[in-house]
């Protein structure tokens, strides 16, 4: 709903539109919204969907770009539309692409349908753990502190065993957000794919 946007209208532009033009900016979230739709409804009910998928690159390492009171009243409606499609059509899973701390936005996100976070940055926000405790219902696919990576095989061990009992639990799927840093050497991440198959299985 609003990623694209801020494709389009680059950082700075996307704050200038919504302190100076509000209006223009709720009506390029209302036709990404209408796009979306017109385009579940060419495939919803002909194709059998196991989940769903989003892409809302909106936050960084100090949370959203815009105000959780903008995602409340411009952006939850728009989600709640499509939430109310996949959930026509048996979809009750429903994750989002987004990065950097989304802790601001989790609640609007869980209320409006989305509930799954991907690829969950780990050193922008928090130990998965934390919110897969406070949020009923969260699943999350990523959540590894690749800085473990570097700091070796004790720091990757001990950081794999803080993850099992919520890979135990369900919903959790543990692997790195993006890509390694280059100081993770061969070894490192080796040692720590191998120690995850141990531990999880593939």
């Amino acid at each position: 709903m609003i990623g694209r946007i801020r494709d389009m209208l680059t950082f700075e532009g996307i704050c200038y539109a919504w302190a100076d033009y509000p209006q223009m900016l709720e009506d390029m979230v209302e036709t990404c919204c209408q796009l979306v739709e017109s385009q579940l409804d060419k495939v919803l009910g002909k194709i059998d969907f196991d989940f769903a998928t989003g892409w809302e690159d909106i936050c960084f390492n100090y949370g959203p770009i815009l105000p959780p009171s903008f995602f409340k009243e411009i952006i939850a409606p728009r989600y709640k539309r499509i939430k109310n499609k996949l959930t026509a059509h048996g979809i009750d899973l429903w994750y989002t692409d987004c990065d950097g701390d989304v802790r601001p936005l989790l609640p609007i996100f869980m209320d409006a349908g989305i509930n799954c976070l991907f690829p969950y940055e780990v050193n922008s926000c928090t130990h998965p753990g934390e919110l897969l405790d406070a949020y009923p219902g969260l699943r999350i696919m990523g959540g590894v502190d690749k800085m473990q990576l570097i700091a070796g095989p004790s720091a990757i061990k001990a950081y794999l065993e803080s993850l099992v009992p919520y890979v135990k639990r369900g919903g959790y799927i543990p692997f790195v957000d993006h890509r390694c840093p280059p100081d993770v050497t061969p070894e490192n991440y080796l040692y720590y794919l191998d120690l995850k198959e141990k531990m999880f299985g593939m």
